[in-house]
């Protein structure tokens, strides 16, 4: 016990220079950047802060259509003259829709970035928004939608979000919508959204390589002062996710020989002072792959799973805890068992100091080495910008580490390991063979 304690008051918080630099223009548009010259290429992220969480009800997908038709063409390129001009510099284009963002992504040498800002600049005010390419990119996502249902993860995934969240709630789809929200949205629709949304103050720029950041704010003063700054419309929301009841769905699909299992809780917004505290909870309990009490009990003790986990999500607004698993369709009942004894063990019994030592030195092992890549850097710097987190707060992360205790642990555990909870499963399994338990149950037939 002296040792736990004398290593618990003796962990060294690794020092991290994380120096993020930024700038703006008059009209909003913000700039940021982490100068590392050790190769001579840049990474240039382009974040609009408007995401899927802003799709109409009933037009699900629509802010990923959007963000993929710029890259569908400019009124001077088409499709392939944009991606071709990209690769003639040894560059690489991409475009992404998240919950809570959207993003173009050039990857460039050093020598070629302002022609690559200049590309930007073309991009994202100059679209095409041709019809022919709009029916082209819809119909695309659509096949790979249809592809998808044929994919347990996918059915899983998809099943829970639309029982957890409330209907007006704007994380209950995946980002690339459903098939009948997809088909009503039409060209009018991009064009509108666009022009909501897609405004010099609801952008800003990450770039992260050999780059001075005197010349690329001068660059993109040249090309984007002119903009004008709009008014940009905020999400209203009025209900949070809330489960009143335990329920468990099961989505039975006969070609299945195992069961997916997801069981969430409520999670806070990804900017709220408890989530370092949850971090460590969910390292403990299921983030640690072989490590975790999960880990060791269900795959290593009782041999039940292969993969089996937890993380939570870290968004704007309010989203979710998870559980995940496989499993054979045989233990389903037990697998469920010990997820939910663990639950129990970790909110009643809470947790040991050498389960916070080990979690304290994966923490400071883990995150110096997690932000060593260009990508992985403009990819803090998104997440510290969107959720408003300071640029100390890789500091902040390991110093709120280092002072966390059992007791502070074991209060927020028992805060937010609820007795309700959502558990959606996908197998091949006969309702008469799972047990009776005082839940609502609902099987669904795929």
């Amino acid at each position: 016990m002296f040792l736990i304690f004398f290593l618990l008051i003796n962990l060294k918080v690794p020092q991290i220079k994380f120096p993020i630099a930024s700038d703006s223009l008059e009209n909003g548009l913000k700039i940021y950047g982490y100068i590392d010259n050790k190769l001579p290429m840049v990474r240039v992220k382009v974040v609009i802060k408007v995401g899927s969480s802003y799709d109409p009800i009933g037009k699900e997908g629509l802010a990923n259509l959007v963000i993929n038709m710029l890259l569908m063409g400019t009124k001077n390129r088409s499709y392939e003259e944009l991606y071709n001009f990209v690769e003639s510099f040894g560059g690489r284009l991409e475009s992404q829709c998240d919950y809570d963002f959207s993003q173009i992504e050039i990857v460039t040498l050093s020598h070629y970035l302002d022609t690559m800002l200049f590309l930007i600049k073309e991009i994202l005010t100059m679209p095409k928004f041709a019809n022919e390419d709009f029916i082209k990119l819809k119909n695309q996502v659509i096949g790979r939608i249809k592809s998808s249902e044929n994919l347990p993860s996918y059915l899983l995934t998809k099943e829970f979000l639309k029982n957890f969240y409330p209907k007006d709630y704007p994380y209950r789809h995946l980002p690339e919508g459903e098939i009948n929200s997809l088909e009503k949205i039409e060209i009018d629709d991009i064009k509108n959204f666009y022009e909501t949304y897609y405004h010099p103050n609801n952008y800003f720029f990450i770039l992260v390589g050999d780059f001075s950041l005197e010349k690329v704010k001068n660059k993109i003063r040249e090309l984007f002062v002119k903009l004008g700054r709009q008014t940009i419309p905020k999400l209203k929301i009025e209900n949070f996710p809330k489960i009143e009841k335990t329920k468990m769905i099961v989505l039975k699909k006969k070609e299945i020989n195992q069961s997916y299992i997801l069981l969430g809780f409520e999670a806070p917004s990804g900017n709220h002072p408890t989530v370092i505290p949850l971090r460590v909870i969910n390292f403990i309990f299921g983030g640690g792959a072989l490590n975790s009490r999960l880990g060791k009990l269900i795959r290593e003790k009782e041999g039940l799973a292969y993969d089996v986990g937890s993380y939570f999500t870290r968004r704007y607004y309010p989203s979710h805890f998870i559980c995940d698993m496989q499993t054979e369709i045989k233990n389903t009942d037990r697998a469920i068992d010990l997820i939910l004894e663990e639950l129990k063990n970790l909110k009643e019994k809470g947790i040991k100091k050498d389960e916070l030592e080990q979690a304290k030195r994966f923490y400071f092992g883990n995150i110096p080495i997690s932000i060593d890549s260009y990508n992985d850097k403009a990819n803090v710097i998104r997440e510290i910008v969107l959720l408003d987190l300071g640029f100390d707060y890789l500091s902040h992360l390991l110093s709120e580490i280092k002072d966390l205790t059992c007791e502070k642990i074991n209060e927020i555990a028992k805060e937010y390991i609820k007795e309700n909870f959502l558990l959606v499963i996908v197998s091949n399994l006969e309702k008469e063979n799972l047990k009776v338990r005082d839940w609502e149950v609902e099987f669904i037939e795929k």
